[in-house]
């Protein structure tokens, strides 16, 4: 019998893991602020330690792991995945955690050492109703990093929605889905689309 955790979940960490193509409104700079580039230059460092399929694991309990980070420090990533049925309809509600502590990341060129101020915190629900009649996503990311580059430093605040569903107009299934709202005080929107992973056939 097909599963429909396993699906949600390629779903979901194809969606918070996917390249993204994303649009950003700049205010205009202030000294110790990353620019809008800089901004997911940071958020997309930190996503890459918790996308990561082969993590370097330094230690952790039943619902969390103490993750290395690439470049020294490290981050833990505190789990809960609560699964719900009623009728035709499964609902399963992913919590995560991220508490990084003197982790050292790099992206997009630049370099940057991240301390949670306290976390930063994934909500996410997906709603599935049947066999994927219907299928809806929705969630946020929110937190505060404290962060350090080449002698500048500073605060990251985090406030975004995520929000999304299950694509059927191609030959496979696919996550269309949607984190928009601040990052880092720039108005940031991350179009996530074309995810494979749903059933088939």
């Amino acid at each position: 019998m097909f599963d429909r955790r396993n699906v949600v979940a390629v779903l979901l960490a194809g969606a918070l893991a996917a390249g993204c193509s994303e649009g950003t409104t700049d205010p205009p700079d202030t000294s110790e602020r990353l620019s809008a580039a800089e901004s997911l230059a940071l958020f997309e460092a930190m996503r890459a330690i918790q996308s990561d399929p082969d993590p370097t694991i330094i230690g952790g309990s039943e619902n969390s792991m103490v993750v290395a980070c690439p470049l020294g420090g490290q981050i833990t990533i505190t789990i809960d995945v609560v699964e719900e049925s009623v009728g035709d309809t499964a609902r399963l509600t992913s919590d995560f955690t991220a508490t990084p502590s003197g982790c050292q990341v790099s992206s997009g060129g630049m370099r940057f050492t991240v301390d949670g101020r306290p976390s930063v915190r994934e909500r996410t629900v997906a709603t599935i109703v049947g066999f994927f009649e219907a299928f809806t996503l929705e969630g946020s990311v929110t937190g505060a990093l404290d962060w350090q580059s080449d002698g500048r430093s500073g605060s990251c605040d985090i406030d975004m929605a995520l929000s999304g569903g299950l694509d059927s107009s191609g030959t496979e299934p696919s996550l269309a889905a949607v984190l928009a709202g601040t990052l880092c005080g720039h108005e940031t929107r991350l179009d996530v689309d074309d995810v494979p992973g749903g059933p088939s056939g």
